[in-house]
């Protein structure tokens, strides 16, 4: 009976914390990025020549009703826990480039789920950038910029599942086609995101980013339904919980429930953190479906190697 529990109890991890190896020196690295990060905040908030570096623009009025933390007006950094927050979109985009790039010198070069782990990692740096700028100054430009990340985040999942799909479907296409429908479905990505971001009227974005976010639980609540022995789908339920989660932690910061605008902690910061554990589950869930259905290689060209 032990021996069960315990046996139980190592898949749950295995599930949960996959043997993920990221190296002593990426974890080095890592660590020196959070601490400079850290450090950089705080220096930037000392600096009296710095101080009310963003007064020229235009504030972003509904910042108060938005967020719990505090706001330092005249700092460079106004929300400087928000701001922290964020490096876990780094982080998480630095392990997913390192790992896809091991894994395309690795021999899968032709795997198109290894593109979209590249696209992955570089909207994560996106939203490290656009959202530490949002934070740190508080303005409508900013705003802009943090809402498109936001859209950029929600349609990577809802761009996959379709582009996936529609592979599925049309399994004979050459490797022509496959890279061609890879374009069709990058630009498609591209001009909806800048559709949402610039064109969508101030006030209703958080709106249109939940719809997004809607579809995608949608269309991952579908493919864990379908697919219940399907390679992956617990990263897949593990990253659709994540958001939910996040989501949770989000209205709490919006309502000011656990709220304390001093704090150090701060209910965005879980919503960070749980939006970026999402975004590595989905990975793990990208990476798992490697020797599926996603390649560039058509099965006419796979049997002609063969």
């Amino acid at each position: 009976m032990l021996s069960d529990i315990k046996t139980y109890y190592t898949n749950l991890k295995q599930k949960i914390l996959p043997n993920f190896y990221i190296g002593f020196g990426t974890i080095i690295l890592l660590t020196s990025i959070v601490l400079i990060f850290g450090l950089t905040i705080w220096w930037l908030n000392q600096n009296s020549s710095l101080q009310h570096i963003w007064e020229p623009f235009a504030f972003d009025k509904k910042i108060p009703a938005s967020f719990c933390e505090k706001i330092g007006i005249s700092n460079p950094v106004r929300q400087p826990i928000n701001t922290f927050g964020n490096i876990i979109y780094l982080i998480a985009s630095i392990i997913i480039f390192k790992r896809s790039w091991k894994e395309r010198h690795n021999g899968d070069t032709h795997d198109l789920n290894t593109v979209y782990s590249y696209l992955l990692a570089l909207i994560l740096f996106y939203v490290f950038c656009a959202s530490t700028f949002y934070h740190a100054s508080l303005i409508n430009l900013a705003h802009k910029f943090d809402y498109s990340a936001v859209f950029s985040f929600s349609l990577f999942p809802v761009i996959f599942f379709l582009h996936s799909r529609w592979l599925t479907r049309n399994n004979n296409l050459s490797t022509l086609q496959k890279r061609q429908s890879f374009t069709v479905s990058f630009l498609t990505f591209l001009a909806t995101n800048l559709f949402l971001s610039f064109l969508i009227p101030k006030g209703k974005e958080s709106i249109a980013a939940l719809i997004i976010i809607l579809v995608f639980l949608g269309l991952a609540i579908v493919n864990i339904l379908a697919k219940p022995g399907y390679p992956g789908r617990h990263y897949l339920i593990l990253s659709v919980s994540s958001i939910l989660i996040a989501l949770l932690w989000f209205e709490f910061d919006k309502n000011k429930v656990l709220c304390n605008p001093g704090s150090y902690f701060q209910p965005h910061g879980l919503w960070n953190m749980f939006v970026g554990s999402s975004a590595f589950y989905f990975f793990l869930y990208i990476n798992s479906q490697q020797k599926n259905n996603l390649k560039w290689q058509g099965r006419n060209e796979n049997r002609i190697n063969e």
